[in-house]
């Protein structure tokens, strides 16, 4: 049987187990994302990024963190995050402050109110990720999954 052009090309273009684990992997990410916005505007809190920067910060010692180290941690542009950041300090719920050697070094600190916030937005988020993520997969499946990840992040950041 020849190969005509069509079939080498269809052949090429054939989703291989990655494309679909890649493809899935972005779908579920949507999905939880969606419902987490929900459960937090369902709640009358705050937008989901939020959470996600004054969770990292809460997480760091000392509650204070490099924005650049803060931007790498949520994989967001450094510019993205400074206005987010500028949303949350004019909020009252993080002060910046720079580096007393290095002016061009700033730190995203967090303030009694953000850690209030973030107690209350972590039962409904947690919540939300029981529901939805941890009723679907066992500790055992989550541990493999996030190994997975990281050695997929780890190979993504080296190149």
């Amino acid at each position: 049987m020849a190969v005509t052009a069509d079939s080498a090309s269809s052949q090429k273009l054939r989703k291989t187990p990655h494309d679909d684990a890649w493809n899935a992997l972005c779908r579920t990410h949507a999905a939880l994302h969606g419902r987490l916005q929900e459960a937090l505007a369902g709640a009358d809190l705050p937008p989901l990024p939020w959470y996600e920067v004054l969770a990292t910060i809460a997480d760091v010692p000392e509650q204070k963190i490099k924005m650049g180290e803060l931007a790498e941690a949520l994989v967001i542009s450094r510019g993205g995050l400074t206005k987010l950041v500028d949303r949350l300090v004019k909020a009252g719920l993080l002060e910046r402050t720079f580096c007393e050697t290095d002016r061009r070094v700033s730190y995203a600190t967090l303030l009694p109110a953000g850690a209030e916030l973030l107690d209350d937005m972590r039962p409904v988020v947690r919540k939300e990720l029981e529901e939805t993520f941890a009723a679907n997969i066992t500790v055992r499946q989550a541990e493999e999954l996030r190994d997975s990840l990281e050695r997929v992040r780890g190979g993504a950041c080296e190149g």
